[in-house]
């Protein structure tokens, strides 16, 4: 396919029609900087081939001017199989499409709307999408020569069906009639009725697995059956094994039976004997706790007599040291009370000193307040003088008209222009020369100018400049003079444009020549730099100073004066009497003050010693009466529990001590009587009442074996009658059968299906072959192109899948995907492609015809020497080739010989509408 023209209307960025024509076979470069239309022109004249005009997805909505409800409209006219076609489609709101065939001597109808789009995407063996716009993946030959910027840019095109036989035509490799195609197909769904294509396992619910499933379930089925049959003689084993275990356990228990009967009479005679000394025990456990009782009241009665003496002896002791205790403290309390009244009277003293103290210490910081008020008066008066000269300057420059060198310089720059067209209006214009005989009056008139001159016998006067003139003399005639020179006209007028600029922009600044305003400009800087000077001293003074403007100064004074007002009212005089109030040294004043603390110090040491003396004496006096009150109390209380205790027993303390005599007597008696009771009975292990319980211990194992025995032969029974029940003799026999048929038709199928494996694995291999016949010729075509391109030195081959999804560069150290190599070798290596399949599809098969080959910004990546081989190959492509090159960079492609050029700016704005 070869695009002739292409208009675009409504597209995008094209609100107005933009037009490419005169298109054909050779080299066609679009060139625009960026974001300026370039590949919105591919993808119209892709939207136009390939998507129906009835599409409204939001892809197609993005096609319309921003902000805008137009609908996107595009004409193209291309040439295909031998004839000429005009395509015009439009989107959206105003949907159409019209195909029209060039019939010798204009265009007439051909299809249109679905039809002309079915016929449009024919010319690229497209298919289009089945619903929206199409992707780049559906653009048919595009695809493949076709490198636009698109996110699959860096990726190989893959092949469908009818471009890969469209190019196994184009390289001679015979493409299989639609019977041998239905062979292949058959194959393969022969192959995928038993086994995946991509793993080949078994596939999931296919007949080949549900029969494999059946003969696992009969085999899992005739051994659960066999168990089963294994099952019920072991039960039968068990139940004959319990009967004969259930007679011997049935005697064993007749014979311990008869001994229990034996040790009957023993063991009531061992019980009442039990009986009396269990009643014997509880009489000595009273007896015990009686006497317990007793002697623990004896006991904690004299301990009660012992603490109400050691009391009383207590008291005793204490009430001397009390008495002496006390006529110390009295002392103590006078001493402490003399200490404090001095520590006192010292403390007035030391406030008194460190008063006068805070007062130097104030008059003092009003003094520095004031010095520091008087030095910032000084610094303000500076500034405000500078800051006055400062902004007396401003006032004197304001009022200035405002001139830039630059304005002068432009001036200047048109006056020497000017000079040089009059240099070139003078050298090139006519040269007339008159010399006068004798006195003559002589009149010269050019450009509609006269000029009249008297001349003197011998004078000569010169003419020059002018294109054209008349030179009258008066009694001889009239002279008219005309020059041939082309460029008079223009260096005219050059010379009247730059005299009107050089008369505007002086008329703009108010002077007569630039030599004057360049005098202006010198003034200015002159006003700017005394300016810029003030400025930098008040700078600098102000930086010297520490503030940022001379108002901050002024504040700081202000603030400075409050201050020092402020002090002197604290201190109650006047700002004028601070300089001169007497008052002593504030060294004089500290050390008085030192002398005070120091001897508040002394005093509270003093006061302190005695006051701890007082405090311990008071301690020692409190702690004396406290013991001697606690015991006294002690003993008082102690005597009363005493006397309680014994009153409520009813007895003398002696009457209680032959009390506790009498109770151990007893509990001794009763003792003696238990032990010779207990000598009676047997040793524990010879007692009946343990024989009967070993006894009891037997039996009771013998009657579980006997229930246990029972319950087997029970379940036994139970178990042998449900497989009789269940015929597992009969079942046996059946899933066998059904096994036997179910493993013959398993075996079949895995027959089919291993045929099947390896009539695929022949075709496979088969294809295998076709396949590298049909890649073979395009990898050397381009690997032909990649070493033109890359020079010598390098040895890496492309290599394609029979789709040309799978694409690596075979290496020395083996095969690397496309994808790890540099952005320039993937860029050169799919350029070499589309050139390779565009030369094979035109010159190559038995329908060769010219293609269409789109490289937009194809080479961004290539360095300088490489880009000029690309551009050779280009150069040789464009011979049977419709190159259609977009490029943001015109210069790398101005070397191609014989291309045609356009500047789809320049083409976009003749189409804007002016005003």
């Amino acid at each position: 396919m070869i695009l002739r023209r292409l208009r675009v209307q409504h597209f995008r960025c094209f609100r107005n029609p933009v037009e490419l024509s005169g298109l054909g076979v050779g080299i066609h470069v679009v060139h625009a900087p960026n974001e300026t239309g370039k590949s919105s022109l591919i993808l119209a004249l892709a939207r136009a081939l390939f998507d129906r005009n009835s599409t409204r997805d939001r892809e197609i909505q993005n096609l319309r001017p921003w902000g805008t409800t137009l609908s996107p409209r595009v004409t193209l006219e291309l040439d295909s199989g031998g004839k000429r076609y005009r395509l015009e489609k439009a989107f959206l709101d105003d949907a159409t499409s019209l195909l029209d065939e060039w019939t010798g001597k204009r265009f007439e109808r051909l299809a249109d709307s679905q039809r002309a789009d079915e016929l449009a995407r024919g010319f690229l063996f497209s298919g289009g999408a089945q619903a929206g716009a199409t992707k780049p993946g559906q653009w048919g030959l595009a695809r493949l020569l076709w490198l636009g910027q698109s996110a699959e840019r860096h990726v190989l095109p893959g092949l469908d069906t009818p471009l890969k036989a469209r190019l196994m035509e184009a390289v001679g490799v015979a493409v299989l009639s639609e019977q041998e195609q239905g062979v292949l197909k058959r194959v393969e769904d022969a192959y995928r009725q038993f086994f995946t294509l991509k793993k080949g396992k078994v596939v999931t619910g296919s007949e080949l697995e549900l029969k494999a499933a059946l003969v696992a379930s009969l085999e899992e089925e005739l051994r659960g059956i066999r168990a089963q049959q294994e099952a019920s003689a072991e039960h039968a084993r068990d139940m004959e094994e319990a009967r004969s275990a259930l007679g011997d356990l049935a005697g064993e228990r007749g014979a311990l039976e008869a001994r229990f009967s034996a040790l009957q009479a023993r063991v009531e005679a061992e019980t009442q004997l039990e009986q009396q000394i269990a009643l014997r025990d509880k009489d000595v456990e009273r007896q015990h706790q009686e006497w317990e009782h007793l002697d623990g009241k004896q006991r904690e009665l004299l301990a009660l007599r012992q603490n109400v003496a050691r009391h009383q002896a207590v008291v005793a002791e204490k009430e001397p040291v009390l008495q002496k205790a006390r006529e110390g403290l009295i002392g103590q309390e006078a001493s402490f009370r003399q200490a404090r009244e001095l520590f006192q009277a010292q403390l007035g003293e030391q406030e008194k000193a460190e008063q006068r103290q805070e007062r130097g210490r104030l008059l003092e910081k009003a003094r520095q307040a004031l010095v520091e008020q008087q030095r910032l008066d000084g610094q303000l008066k500076q500034g405000e003088r500078l800051e006055t000269a400062v902004e007396g300057l401003r006032r004197r420059t304001a009022a200035l008209k405002t001139l830039s060198e630059s304005d002068v310089k432009r001036a200047e720059d048109v006056e020497r222009k000017l000079r040089q067209a009059q240099d070139k209006l003078e050298a090139r214009g006519i040269e007339v020369v008159f010399k006068a005989e004798g006195s003559r009056s002589i009149e010269w008139e050019a450009e509609g100018q006269v000029q009249r001159h008297e001349l003197a016998k011998a004078e000569q006067k010169l003419f020059a400049g002018v294109s054209a003139g008349s030179l009258r003399i008066k009694g001889v005639g009239e002279v008219r003079v005309r020059t041939g020179a082309e460029e008079i006209g223009n260096l005219q007028a050059d010379v009247e444009k730059f005299r009107k600029e050089l008369t505007r922009r002086l008329h703009e600044h108010g002077v007569e020549s630039p030599q004057r305003l360049r005098g202006e400009w010198e003034s200015q800087q002159v006003v700017l730099q005394e300016q810029a000077k003030h400025e930098g001293a008040l700078e600098t003074f102000l930086e010297a100073a520490g503030f940022e403007s001379v108002e901050a100064l002024r504040e700081k004074r202000r603030e400075q004066a409050g201050k020092v007002g402020t002090l002197a009212g604290q201190l109650n005089l006047a700002v004028a009497a601070l300089a001169t109030y007497p008052t002593h040294e504030l060294v004089v004043l500290s050390e008085e003050l030192r002398l005070r603390k120091q001897e508040v110090k002394e005093r509270e040491k003093a006061k302190d010693d005695a006051e701890a003396v007082y405090r311990q004496v008071e301690r020692q006096v409190r702690g004396l009466a406290q013991e001697r009150d606690s015991a006294m109390q002690t003993a008082r209380e102690l005597e009363l529990t005493m006397k309680a205790q014994l009153h409520a027993l009813g007895m003398s303390l002696e009457q209680l001590g032959a009390e506790v005599e009498r109770a151990h007597g007893e509990l001794e008696r009763l003792k003696n009587m238990v032990t010779g009771l207990r000598a009676r009975l047997p040793r524990p292990e010879e007692r009946a009442a343990t024989q009967r319980r070993q006894l009891d211990e037997a039996r009771e194992r013998v009657v579980g074996a006997e229930k246990k025995a029972q319950e087997r032969i029970i379940r036994a029974e139970t178990l042998l009658g449900r497989a009789a029940e269940a015929g597992v003799y009969s079942r046996l026999g059946e899933a066998e059968e059904r096994l036997v048929l179910a493993t013959e038709e398993h075996l079949q199928l895995k027959t089919r299906a291993e045929a099947a494996e390896i009539l695929r694995k022949l075709v496979g291999h088969w294809q295998e072959q076709v396949n590298r016949t049909f890649v073979a010729p395009i990898q050397d075509a381009v690997h032909a192109r990649l070493e033109h391109i890359r020079g010598d030195g390098r040895n890496e081959v492309l290599s394609l899948g029979p789709e040309f999804i799978d694409a690596a560069m075979e290496t020395p150290d083996g095969a690397r995907s496309l994808a790890s190599f540099s952005w320039g070798m993937q860029e050169q290596t799919l350029f070499a492609l589309r050139l390779a399949l565009g030369e094979m599809l035109s010159k190559q098969g038995t329908k060769p015809e010219p293609q269409l080959v789109v490289l937009d910004d194809a080479l961004v990546n290539t360095d300088a020497v490489r880009h000029r081989r690309a551009l050779e190959l280009i150069e040789r492509a464009g011979e049977s080739l419709q190159l259609l090159i977009l490029t943001a960079f015109p210069e790398r492609y101005r070397t191609l010989r014989g291309m045609k050029e356009f500047d789809l700016r320049e083409l976009a704005q003749e189409s804007t509408p002016a005003g």
